[in-house]
């Protein structure tokens, strides 16, 4: 939440990488004080638990943060100022061909012994 304060007033945010990478609580507290102008989202924070919240409630009690972030979802999708899309900014055919170019390079680089595009 202490990241607000450092958004410049009438921003709009875009996501299309992980939902982690924003938290939705501190999303809908700039929306609501009119700090961001809106946002895009193509994934949301906790979006398996918000697909099927019936499931994850059957499993047991859920965690209080889990709870939270699941109502703070709702309410970023009752915004009128939030575009949320279906998980789908990768499917593009320019995206589609670089996870298939960069999955062949990966392919050759094991095989070769000279493995590529590591994550340390």
């Amino acid at each position: 939440m202490k990241n607000i304060s450092r958004i410049k007033p009438g921003a709009y945010l875009v996501n299309t990488a992980r939902g982690a990478v924003v938290e939705t609580q501190a999303l809908v507290t700039a929306l609501e004080k009119k700090i961001l102008a809106g946002a895009a989202l193509d994934v949301l924070e906790e979006e398996g638990d918000t697909k099927d919240e019936l499931t994850m409630l059957r499993k047991g009690h859920p965690q209080e943060a889990e709870l939270r972030t699941i109502l703070a979802n709702h309410i970023l999708m009752k915004m009128p100022n939030v575009l949320i899309t279906p998980h789908n900014a990768f499917n593009s055919q320019e995206a589609l061909e670089r996870i298939l170019k960069t999955t062949i390079e990966n392919i050759k680089g094991f095989i070769s012994g000279k493995p590529v595009n590591l994550v340390t």
